[in-house]
């Protein structure tokens, strides 16, 4: 909520506190602006993903990829998984009933911060307003803890206990970002700006891991919801987890205009959209954090 606040009140400083100061001076500041053309840009940064797809990655039985794909499959992992868990904890029995009950997966499942790169071209129709498409790429990792239940037989207290594990899920974000600017002359050098737009974004689940005595688990059903079972003839499905979405975009900055041909741009950035995994596609925001480099066709001319 914090952060969301932070945006509105900064948009609304540039447009309802600043605009009426810039405009004033921007007829003594006409140096360092180049005439209608294209800018290419460049772009690299921190970005952070919204929480609310990353519950994907918890494991639970609702979504289309979770802990039952191993833990409830005996013919494969569960014994496996079993006597590792006794191997390695010398008081848990081979003969033990180790569970995941309905509480023992991560409620707060979150993505790290990432690096991000962009490229991008846009169109200088005046000094003012631009039209920008942005192509951006960010692989996102998510890490959470699952229980495992297990019962303390020491004579007369008798108790459930629990080990913890991890859950590692990594997916790539593209994004393709249609966006208008209008930039505000403050002076030679400095330029401030505001931009919104809409977006269309893809995403690949690349990996989700279940790690247990730091033995590694894939969670990506490949056998389409059925059970596996030795001598079936069952065979692995290529599958692809993952999506397409959208939602809108808005970024404000700072322009440091060096010359007619080069400046670099800080700037923050907002989305509000959806991303293509099942079952986790409401709207939510994210969040980043640029440092655009543009160079202006200008820089070519002779």
């Amino acid at each position: 909520m914090l952060k969301k606040s932070f945006i509105l009140v900064l948009l609304i400083g540039l447009i309802t506190g600043f605009i009426p100061q810039l405009q004033a001076q921007e007829d003594d500041n006409e140096m360092n602006i180049a005439g209608p053309g294209a800018d290419f840009i460049i772009a690299g940064g921190i970005y952070f993903g919204g929480k609310g797809p990353a519950g994907y990655y918890s494991g639970k039985p609702e979504n289309e990829n979770n802990l039952n794909y191993i833990y409830g499959n005996k013919y494969i992992w569960r014994d496996q998984i079993t006597r590792l868990i006794a191997d390695n904890n010398n008081f848990i029995s081979p003969n033990d009933t180790l569970v995941i009950g309905k509480d023992d997966y991560p409620e707060d499942m979150r993505y790290k911060p990432a690096m991000s790169v962009t490229l991008g071209i846009s169109y200088r129709f005046d000094k003012h307003w631009r039209l920008t498409l942005y192509y951006s790429f960010a692989r996102l990792t998510t890490v959470g803890g699952f229980n495992v239940q297990y019962t303390n037989y020491v004579p007369g207290n008798e108790r459930p206990e629990f080990l913890t594990y991890n859950l590692v899920g990594k997916e790539n974000r593209s994004f393709f970002d249609l966006t208008g600017s209008y930039t505000f002359h403050v002076n030679k050098v400095v330029k401030p700006f505001i931009e919104l737009g809409a977006q269309f974004n893809f995403v690949r689940v690349k990996s989700f891991d279940a790690v247990i005595e730091n033995k590694t688990y894939n969670l990506l059903d490949v056998y389409g919801g059925q059970t596996y079972v030795p001598g079936a003839g069952m065979q692995e499905l290529d599958t692809r987890y993952g999506g397409a979405g959208f939602g809108f975009v808005g970024a404000t900055g700072i322009k440091f205009a060096f010359n007619k041909g080069v400046s670099v741009d800080p700037c923050f950035y907002v989305s509000f959209g959806k991303v293509g995994l099942n079952g986790y596609k409401d709207f939510h925001f994210n969040y980043g954090a640029y440092v655009r480099l543009v160079m202006s066709d200008a820089l070519f001319q002779h």
